[in-house]
C-alpha cells in the first residue's frame, strides 16, 4: 500500500465521520421537533390532546375539523371574526328555520377567509346531495379592507381541502416549524397559572380580534402558495404592512378586492338559492373613537352598495355599558341576541335605533 493512499484514508476517515456527525444531529433535531409539534400541538391541528392549553391555535382548521365531524347535521353557516363567537346559533337556526348552524368565526376572520370556505360548503353540500339553506354573514367596519390575516401566519392557515394547496405542504410546514415559544407557553399553562397574553386557560382557539392585535406575528417559513389572488390592484400581504393598518384606520389597501370578494360572495348565495344575512358588529366608542367614525361609515356606505346590511354602529349607550362587552372590542352574548333580535324582527330589549338595514 502506497504512502499516497494511506495518506488518503487518512483525511477522509475524519471528514466521513463529521458528515455522519451532522446528519445524525440534523435528523435528531428534525424528529425531535416533529414529535414536540405533534405532542404539544400549538395550533391543535393533530388533536393529540395531550395538552390542553393553546394560545396560538389554528381556528380556521378548528371550524373546519368541527364542521368536518358531522358535515350532514349542518345546513346554515355563521361567517365572522372571533367577535361571532357571541352568537347563540341555536337562536341563529330558530329564526332562520334551519336545524344547525355551523361556526366559522375566526379570529381576524375577513372575506378572504369567507369566500373560499363558502364555496367549499358549497361544493361539499353539493356532493352530499344537499345544500345550505342560509348564511349569516358578520362584518367588522373597522377591519373591512384591511390587510387579511389569512394565510399569514402558521395560526391562520386554511385547511388544504378549502385553500387547494397540497395536504403534504400544509401538514409539513406543522410539522416541521421550530416554535419554541408556543411550545413552552403551552406547557407552563399546564404547568401552573401565570400572567400569559392569550385567551383564558382552558380555551382552545380562544384568541380574538385584539389577541391577534396584541403581539407582533411570527412568519411561517413558509407562505402558503394558494392565498386568493386580488381582483384589482395587487395588495402586499406582510406583516409590516397589517401592523401598520392596526394603528392607522384610513389605510385600505385591500379594500377593493374585499369588496369584489363580497360581491361573488353576494353572488354564490343567490345562484345557490341560499339566503343572506350581511350586519356589521357594533363598535366600542372606547375602541373607536369619534375621529375614526367618518372612516367606518365609509366602508358601511361602501359595503351597502354591494348588498343590503344591517348596520349596529357605535351607540353610546352600548359603549357605556362595560356588563355587555367581554373587552373592548369583544361584545357579550347578550348584545348578539339583541342583534339577532332586531334583524328578524322579533321582541328586544334593545333601543329602537339599535340596527338599521341599509342597501343599494
Amino acid at each position: 500500500m502506497s504512502f499516497s493512499t494511506i495518506s488518503s484514508d487518512c483525511v477522509h476517515r475524519p471528514a466521513r465521520r463529521y458528515v455522519v456527525a451532522i446528519i445524525a444531529i440534523a435528523t435528531a433535531w428534525l424528529a425531535a421537533t416533529m414529535a414536540a409539534n405533534v405532542l404539544i400541538d400549538p395550533q391543535a391541528v393533530f388533536g393529540s390532546n395531550l395538552v390542553r392549553v393553546h394560545f396560538n391555535a389554528n381556528a380556521r382548521y378548528l371550524a373546519f375539523r368541527d364542521y368536518q365531524a358531522d358535515p350532514d347535521r349542518y345546513d346554515a353557516v355563521l361567517f365572522a371574526s372571533s367577535r361571532g363567537n357571541a352568537f347563540d346559533r341555536t337562536l341563529l337556526a330558530a329564526q332562520l328555520g334551519v336545524r344547525r348552524v355551523a361556526n366559522f368565526s375566526v379570529p381576524f376572520g375577513l372575506l378572504t377567509d369567507h369566500l373560499p370556505t363558502l364555496e367549499f360548503l358549497l361544493r361539499d353540500k353539493a356532493a352530499r346531495g344537499g345544500q345550505l339553506a342560509a348564511v349569516v354573514l358578520i362584518l367588522d367596519a373597522d377591519f373591512f379592507g384591511k390587510q387579511p390575516w389569512t394565510n399569514l401566519n402558521i395560526d391562520s392557515f386554511l385547511p388544504p381541502q378549502i385553500s387547494g394547496e397540497s395536504p403534504f405542504r400544509f401538514w409539513w410546514r406543522y410539522l416541521t416549524a421550530f416554535q419554541y415559544k408556543q411550545w413552552k407557553n403551552d406547557l407552563d399553562a399546564v404547568a401552573g397559572p401565570r400572567p400569559v397574553a392569550g385567551p383564558a386557560a382552558g380555551v382552545t382557539g380562544a384568541m380574538g380580534v385584539s389577541d391577534v392585535l396584541g403581539s407582533k406575528p411570527s412568519l411561517a417559513g413558509l407562505v402558503p402558495v394558494w392565498p386568493l389572488a386580488p381582483l384589482g390592484k395587487a395588495s402586499v400581504p406582510v406583516a409590516e404592512t397589517f401592523l401598520a393598518e392596526t394603528d392607522a384606520p384610513e389605510i385600505r389597501s385591500d379594500l377593493a378586492h374585499q369588496l369584489d370578494l363580497l360581491a361573488r360572495f353576494v353572488a354564490l348565495c343567490r345562484a345557490h338559492n341560499a339566503r343572506l344575512v350581511v350586519a356589521f358588529s357594533p363598535l366600542n366608542r372606547r375602541n373607536v373613537g369619534d375621529a375614526q367614525a367618518p372612516d367606518m361609515e365609509r366602508i358601511v356606505d361602501q359595503v351597502t352598495r354591494v348588498t343590503p346590511v344591517w348596520d349596529f354602529d357605535r351607540p353610546a349607550w352600548l359603549s357605556d355599558r362595560p356588563d355587555l362587552w367581554l373587552d373592548f372590542s369583544h361584545y357579550s352574548t347578550a348584545v348578539a341576541t339583541m342583534m339577532t333580535q332586531r334583524i328578524f324582527g322579533t321582541a328586544t330589549s334593545a333601543p329602537a335605533d339599535f340596527g338599521r338595514l341599509t342597501g343599494p
